[in-house]
């Protein structure tokens, strides 16, 4: 799975424009962080938080931050995935952004504002 073009900016811009379709304010989100980990490491944290002895994709973890804001972070296992890393930002983005896909991701209302987020960034890029 391709990551090595994952930059600070393109994460930035992937988790703002999933906030932004759901309608936050980015000035007053707080921050994330975007981590690319090994099939180890999230199996660990998918049995930790998940009860679920397995490597997963993507993990998302949300925290309040001192003035209510939202903090989190978006942990990635390129090893384990099976979208691009783009489309995994974003999709950890929208879970901490509070939705939710239930067992069927494709037919879900998250699948199709992700699609939506990547393809306006696309569409930035020219």
């Amino acid at each position: 799975m391709e990551y090595r073009n994952l930059t600070p900016e393109r994460a930035t811009q992937l988790c703002a424009a999933a906030l932004t379709e759901r309608g936050f304010d980015l000035d007053r989100v707080g921050e994330m962080s975007v981590a690319l980990i090994t099939q180890e490491a999230i199996k660990k944290l998918n049995y930790e938080f998940r009860g679920k002895d397995r490597p997963t994709d993507v993990l998302s973890f949300e925290v309040d931050g001192p003035y209510g804001e939202m903090v989190g972070e978006v942990v990635i296992c390129p090893g384990a995935a099976e979208m691009g890393v783009d489309e995994l930002v974003v999709h950890g983005t929208l879970h901490l952004a509070g939705m939710d896909h239930g067992d069927d991701f494709g037919e879900s209302e998250m699948s199709r504002v992700q699609e939506t987020v990547l393809e306006k960034v696309r569409g930035q890029e020219g």
